[in-house]
């Protein structure tokens, strides 16, 4: 794999870190009425938006072959674990209150927000880890 393509994987984990933490996380129908909630409307989501925003400004920079570069491949290696850890833990509290709701009353689902914020993380964990086995080879 390129750099370059390396590079645009790390950018479209991060555009898809920051645009599933704008979307649904959780939808609960009651009926007569429908509710959601975005990623952003928890610090949850607002910290795998931050993550992701991180992993873009590395993601911008990653394919320089100084200590910028080689910092950016660091700092969004961290950034996009983290986003990925805080998804996991608030997935499993979206879990935890769709258990909790009563299925004659409500009818309750994990929003695609989720999904996208995972594919986004895993995305970018795959492109820095590239990159970071590239940079060992390359100095080995």
């Amino acid at each position: 794999m390129t750099k370059r393509a390396t590079q645009g994987a790390a950018i479209l984990g991060a555009i898809l870190l920051i645009a599933g933490s704008l979307l649904t996380w959780i939808s609960v129908d009651v009926g007569f009425a429908s509710f959601s909630s975005a990623g952003t409307d928890n610090i949850e989501g607002k910290l795998t938006a931050v993550a992701g925003v991180v992993l873009l400004l590395a993601g911008l920079v990653v394919t320089r072959d100084d200590a910028v570069g080689l910092i950016s491949r660091y700092v969004g290696l961290i950034a996009a674990v983290f986003g990925g850890i805080v998804l996991m833990l608030e997935y499993l509290d979206v879990r935890e209150r769709i258990a909790e709701t009563d299925p004659a009353t409500a009818t309750a689902t994990v929003g695609m927000g989720v999904w996208v914020t995972a594919v986004g993380a895993i995305v970018g964990i795959g492109a820095i880890v590239v990159f970071l086995v590239g940079w060992i080879r390359a100095e080995a």
